[in-house]
């Protein structure tokens, strides 16, 4: 049970210092994917929405730590993600190709978008655009990458979907 729940947490978590540190240097124009809430999506959709908001939560207070944002910033946009992704536990197919793109894709646009609401909150003389440049990088970043990193994840026994837990005869 530990393990089911803490080691997809630590990989994300891991994957947040790589793409914080490393991945700075081969980025497109100042933006990197954001491998950390590709993994995040699929162990989501794999564990259901309990670890997946414990695996968005800790992946999201360590990029807090390591970003210049505000304490919880990133927490409570990978919470939110983590949980909605949860709920397709057992629910939606996962193809090789175009489900994880969309569900990438979505999840891009989901953390923009709370991102954006969040600073036009809390930030008065916030006036960026949702849709910029750097957004349409990272999402075409993010789609390209997806259906890689979901296949891998899928060749290790202990990261695939569990069976439903229910009634037995």
């Amino acid at each position: 049970m530990i393990k089911k729940t803490w080691l997809p947490s630590l990989i994300i978590v891991i994957c947040v210092v790589i793409q914080s540190t490393l991945l700075r240097n081969i980025s497109i124009l100042n933006v990197t994917p954001d491998i950390a809430l590709i993994l995040l999506v699929f162990f989501s959709n794999n564990r259901g929405s309990m670890r997946g908001q414990i695996a968005g939560f800790a992946s999201g207070i360590v990029e807090d730590f390591l970003s210049l944002s505000p304490m919880g910033f990133h927490a409570f946009i990978k919470t939110v993600i983590g949980y909605l992704y949860g709920f397709t536990h057992g629910k939606i197919f996962i193809g090789p190709i175009f489900m994880p793109m969309i569900f990438v894709g979505v999840a891009t646009f989901t953390k923009s978008l709370l991102g954006f609401i969040i600073f036009s909150i809390f930030l008065k003389e916030y006036s960026a655009t949702l849709f910029d440049y750097k957004f349409l990088i990272e999402l075409g970043e993010n789609v390209f990458l997806a259906p890689f990193i979901f296949a891998f994840m899928g060749l290790f026994k202990i990261f695939r979907a569990e069976d439903r837990v229910g009634y037995k005869k």
